[in-house]
């Protein structure tokens, strides 16, 4: 995925790159972390599961990477384009304001073709496209975690997640150039990076965290197979997470989560928030019915 430079406007202007090779994890069926559905969720896990999870990642930069995708719901590769510039608190109206975040994963069809397996797939080209604005509470648990880091950064253009790092040949064949992603010498982390930490975390959650979570329940195949006693916690965990904790403690429906997160359908919207059967109960039972 290329990360030219990012304008900090919201226009509908969308960018087309070359086209794309099958990822990962459609020749790697037996991983053995199989790419993980938020179909596996079932509701906002809470502000103690949540803030305990966090507290498992030491160091600074990571721990604030995890906040900044819970808090924005982006994708791990939206998230690491972000920089400074694409955030600005504003006291007056309790928020933090952010504009001019990438909306990734858009793609226009090229051709369809049969792979080695005998499967029908499409070559495609991957479109880029501003995410409408939108707000953090600044009252919220993480909100602190986040505005310390943007403190710390100077130039307003730098990457919130940088290294100077060289990055491998996996990287640079799903981005345009590695030059292109360089900022003042540096380029954000790769997607490996925050896989990499994901999975230490989650080998590393005690069983009890690991239920609150909603991690202790079967992990199934495409048919419905079980593959796992549990299911082991993954990157968009924190992308549905956010999107069921908006439901769960503002009340946003569906077309409030299509315009936070600039989502094309409704159906989307539907797949990531999960009010669960405690969200539901407590919904019923603020009804105040009167049976008579």
């Amino acid at each position: 995925m290329g990360f030219e430079g990012l304008a900090m406007t919201e226009t509908s202007e969308i960018e087309t790159l070359a086209p794309q090779r099958p990822g990962y994890w459609s020749d790697h069926e037996n991983h053995p972390y199989r790419r993980m559905t938020v179909e596996s969720l079932e509701e906002f896990c809470g502000w103690p599961a949540l803030k305990k999870l966090i507290s498992y990642l030491d160091v600074p930069i990571q721990k604030t990477f995890f906040v900044t995708t819970f808090q924005s719901g982006g994708r791990v590769s939206e998230v690491l384009l972000l920089k400074k510039e694409n955030f600005n608190v504003l006291p007056d109206d309790g928020v933090v304001k952010v504009s001019g975040m990438r909306c990734l994963k858009r793609y226009r069809k090229i051709d369809r073709y049969i792979d080695c397996k005998g499967h029908a797939r499409w070559h495609t080209e991957l479109k880029y496209e501003l995410r409408k604005t939108f707000a953090i509470d600044r009252s919220e648990p993480f909100t602190p975690i986040l505005e310390r880091h943007l403190e710390s950064i100077t130039d307003p253009e730098n990457y919130l997640f940088p290294t100077s790092q060289r990055h491998g040949k996996q990287f640079l064949k799903t981005h345009v150039s590695d030059e292109s992603l360089k900022v003042n010498g540096q380029v954000p982390y790769s997607r490996v990076w925050a896989y990499q930490i994901i999975r230490s975390i989650n080998d590393n959650l005690p069983r009890d965290l690991k239920g609150k979570l909603g991690l202790l329940k079967p992990q199934l195949d495409e048919k419905g197979k079980k593959i796992k006693d549990e299911l082991h916690l993954w990157l968009h965990w924190f992308r549905s997470q956010r999107a069921s904790q908006l439901v769960a403690d503002y009340n946003f429906d569906v077309l409030d989560l299509v315009k936070y997160f600039t989502w094309l359908d409704l159906a989307t919207a539907t797949r990531y928030a999960n009010k669960g059967w405690r969200g539901l109960t407590a919904k019923m039972k603020n009804a105040h019915a009167v049976y008579t």
